[in-house]
């Protein structure tokens, strides 16, 4: 008879799906579901249990070498750097290391001559003298600092009859100038192609040309003050940069020599960025 019992069909009962009137409340929770909620929390009862059962058999003066190699931080246990750094040359080897170390070296060290090299250009071609020596005003006029012009001559005479028109062979109105000051026969021969550049009755420059040759010096004073500035920045980081390169040298040094034979203490701990200071055991040369 049981055979024929399992050979009809029977009612297939599911369960039931959350009733219209409670769904605001969300899915109606199943017992697979229920079964899963219900392992993690006994899961994490067990856990706690096993924690307070820890901290009331606690031993206070139990010690274990992860404490000094941990810390917390921000409420989770984690490694030290140091403890770090020795587990990643437990893994590659204490020879691939100093390997590592000393191609780290050689590479500072040619940044830091690159680096060094550029400025010493950058100050030939700017001629450094410890700032930037022009400056842009309110009134977008270019303002020069500490800008002179030295010309030497042999005899006091010389030096009281003095002309700068006729030693620069300009005209007066460009003899103030320090710099885009043409000489005569240039401006001749400007003049020569473009009409209206000159008076007719003098060999001087017109206002017209003198207000454009103005203008033309004043934009190219602010292109030279703004690329001069730049270079200025440039060189800056520059050596800024080679400060940093051998104080990384200097600790790529020390951990080079703290590694190698001897017995060695450290008279001065690393301070202000500066590596620390060891002092080697004096032994007999064989």
């Amino acid at each position: 008879m049981s055979s024929l019992r399992n050979a009809v069909k029977r009612v297939t009962h599911k369960e039931r799906s959350q009733p219209t009137h409670r769904a605001h409340l969300g899915l109606l929770e199943k017992k697979k579901d229920y079964k899963v909620r219900a392992k993690d929390y006994h899961k994490k009862q067990d856990v706690i249990t096993n924690l307070r059962r820890k901290a009331a058999m606690r031993n206070p003066d139990e010690f274990y070498f992860g404490m000094k190699n941990s810390e917390v931080h921000q409420g989770r246990h984690r490694k030290i750097e140091e403890a770090k750094r020795k587990e990643r040359i437990a893994e590659i080897g204490h020879d691939a290391v100093k390997i590592m170390k000393s191609q780290d070296l050689s590479y500072v060290r040619m940044q830091t001559l690159k680096d060094m090299r550029k400025v010493e250009k950058m100050q030939a071609s700017l001629q450094y003298l410890g700032d930037n020596p022009t400056t842009m005003s309110d009134s977008d006029e270019v303002v020069d600092k500490k800008k002179k012009h030295t010309i030497f001559v042999d005899s006091r005479s010389k030096a009281e009859n003095f002309n700068v028109v006729d030693h620069f062979n300009t005209v007066p109105e460009l003899a103030g100038r320090s710099f885009n000051r043409p000489r005569q026969e240039m401006l001749l021969k400007i003049g020569s192609n473009d009409d209206g550049y000159y008076d007719d009755d003098a060999k001087v420059p017109s206002e017209k040309a003198l207000k454009k040759q103005k203008n033309l010096e004043k934009k190219q004073a602010k292109i030279l003050s703004k690329a001069r500035s730049q270079a200025y920045a440039e060189m800056e980081a520059r050596t800024k940069r080679i400060d940093l390169m051998k104080n990384a040298e200097a600790h790529l040094i020390t951990e080079k020599i703290v590694t190698s034979k001897g017995r060695k203490r450290k008279i001065k701990p690393a301070e202000n960025g500066k590596p620390a200071v060891y002092k080697f055991r004096k032994k007999r040369a064989r």
